[in-house]
C-alpha cells in the first residue's frame, strides 16, 4: 500500500514516540535561531562599537575647539606692542596653552596629548599662522610672516601616531580590531576694522569720541613722535604706574599734532548727533558708544566705499570729562584715526579712515595749557561690536573676539 494511505499510527516513528518530521523541524529551528543570534550579536558588536566612536569623536571635536580658542588668545599679548616682531614669545605661549587645554580635557577616559610643533609644521598638531579671509573657508594657513599670525589650528588624534587608536570591544570578532580618528579646529581674531555695530547681544563699543591724525599715530609706532615712555602699565593687575613698559607713549591734548587740527578743536568727534553735548562726551567716555548714538548713522558707523567716514568735530576736551578719562585709566580703547579735518570748532569735519587700539596712562587737565596732557600708548582692544573686512588694513589692534574659523 502507498506510504499516503497509511494511517498515521503507522508512520515511522523515532524511539520517544514523536513523528521523524517534528524532529527535523525542530533541528531545522535551532539552526536559524543560531544564525539569528550571531547576526544579532553582530548588531549589538557594531551599535556598541559605533557609540563608543562617536562619544569620542565629540569629545576629540570639544578639546580641538577649545585648544585653538584658548592659543589663538595667547597671540594678542601685549609684548608685541613692544616690537617683537618675530612673535616667538607669543607662539611658545600659544602651542603651551594648546598642549595644556587638550591635557586638561577627557577623550573615552584618557586625557589626549599633543605635540607643540615648535617646527611649525603644516601637518602638525599646533599649526600658526595667518588667515586673510576667514570666511573663506577654502584659503589654507599663510605660514609666512609670523608678524601677522591671528589664527591657530589644533589637530587631536587618537592613532598609532598620538594617544593610541580606539580598541573596539566587540568587533574583534569579525576582524576589526580598532579604529583611528582626529578632529581639527582652527581659531582666529579678525582683524580688518571698519566700523561699528552695537546689538543687544554685544554691549557697548569701546570707542572714544577721541580722534588723532594718522601721522601721528604712525610716529608713535615708530617712536619718531614719541612723547617718551614715562608710564608703565602691568597686565596682571591692570594697573599704571610711573616707569617704563617698552611701549612708547603720545600726548593726545593739547593736540598731538596740534597743526593737524583746526581753531578752537582739540580733536574731539561727534558719534552720534552732531549736537553732542559734554554730556554725551562724558557718558560715551565712560560707558561707551550706545546703539542710541548708532542710530543717528543708520545703526552702523562704516567707513564709506572709499575708506573714508565724515564725523563732526566736538569744541575738544574740557576739565568737565577729567575724571570720566581717569575712570577708564589703563583700560583699552580704540579712537578714529583721520587724515584730513577742515573747518572750525563745531563745524570741523575729520576725514576718519580707521579705528586704532589705545589705552590712557595720564589725566591732567587743569592748569597751563603747557602742563595738560592725556597720554595714550597702544594697547590691543578686543570687541565684539567692530565689523571687520577681509583685507582692510587701516585700523590697528582692534580686533573681533576670538572665534572658531574653521
Amino acid at each position: 500500500m502507498p506510504a499516503a494511505s497509511l494511517h498515521p499510527s503507522a508512520r515511522p516513528r523515532c524511539a520517544g514516540g514523536r513523528p521523524a518530521r517534528d524532529n527535523r523541524r525542530r533541528a531545522g529551528v535551532v539552526v536559524m535561531v543560531a544564525v539569528l543570534m550571531v547576526a544579532l550579536l553582530g548588531m549589538a558588536a557594531l551599535s556598541v562599537d559605533v557609540g563608543t566612536l562617536y562619544v569620542a569623536r565629540t569629545e576629540l571635536q570639544r578639546v580641538a575647539d577649545s585648544a585653538a580658542m584658548a592659543a589663538a588668545s595667547k597671540l594678542l599679548d601685549e609684548d608685541r606692542l613692544k616690537g617683537s616682531s618675530n612673535m616667538a614669545e607669543e607662539m611658545s605661549a600659544a602651542r603651551t596653552e594648546a598642549v595644556h587645554f587638550a591635557l586638561a580635557n577627557w577623550v573615552l577616559n584618557g586625557h589626549p596629548e599633543l605635540d607643540p610643533n615648535t617646527s611649525n609644521s603644516a601637518s602638525g598638531d599646533v599649526v600658526i599662522g595667518y588667515i586673510y579671509d576667514p570666511s573663506n573657508l577654502g584659503e589654507s594657513l599663510n605660514l609666512g610672516d609670523p608678524s601677522l599670525y591671528n589664527s591657530v589650528r589644533v589637530l587631536v588624534r587618537r592613532n598609532s601616531i598620538r594617544n593610541g587608536s580606539i580598541l573596539h570591544k566587540f568587533a574583534t570578532i569579525f576582524g576589526n580590531s580598532s579604529a583611528d580618528l582626529g578632529a581639527t579646529a582652527t581659531a582666529t581674531f579678525k582683524d580688518g576694522v571698519v566700523g561699528y555695530k552695537v546689538t543687544d547681544k554685544t554691549g557697548n563699543a569701546d570707542l572714544l569720541p577721541l580722534a588723532l591724525q594718522k601721522d601721528y599715530w604712525a610716529g608713535l609706532l615708530d617712536w619718531s613722535l614719541s612723547t617718551g615712555d614715562n608710564y608703565a602699565y602691568d597686565p596682571a593687575t591692570g594697573a599704571v604706574t610711573a616707569g617704563h613698559d617698552g611701549i612708547p607713549e603720545l600726548n593726545l591734548f593739547p593736540g598731538a599734532g596740534s597743526g593737524q587740527l583746526p581753531p578752537g578743536n582739540f580733536g574731539t568727534v561727534d558719534i552720534g548727533s552732531p549736537n553732542n553735548s559734554a554730556a554725551d562726551l562724558s557718558r560715551q567716555i565712560r560707558y561707551g558708544i550706545s546703539a542710541d548714538d548708532l542710530a543717528y548713522f543708520g545703526g552702523e558707523l562704516n567707513l564709506g566705499s572709499d575708506g573714508v567716514l565724515p564725523l563732526n568735530g566736538d569744541t575738544g576736551l574740557t576739565a568737565s570729562i577729567k575724571d570720566d578719562l581717569i575712570s577708564i585709566l589703563g583700560q583699552p580703547r580704540a579712537i578714529p584715526i583721520f587724515s584730513t579735518v577742515s573747518g572750525p570748532g563745531n563745524n570741523s569735519v575729520f576725514n576718519v579712515v580707521g579705528f586704532v587700539g589705545i589705552r590712557i596712562m595720564n589725566v591732567r587737565l587743569t592748569g597751563a595749557m603747557k602742563s595738560k596732557e592725556v597720554v595714550i600708548q597702544p594697547a590691543y582692544v578686543v570687541d565684539d561690536a567692530v565689523i571687520t573686512a577681509a583685507g582692510a588694513g587701516s585700523s590697528y589692534f582692534v580686533y573681533e573676539p576670538v572665534h572658531l574659523t574653521r
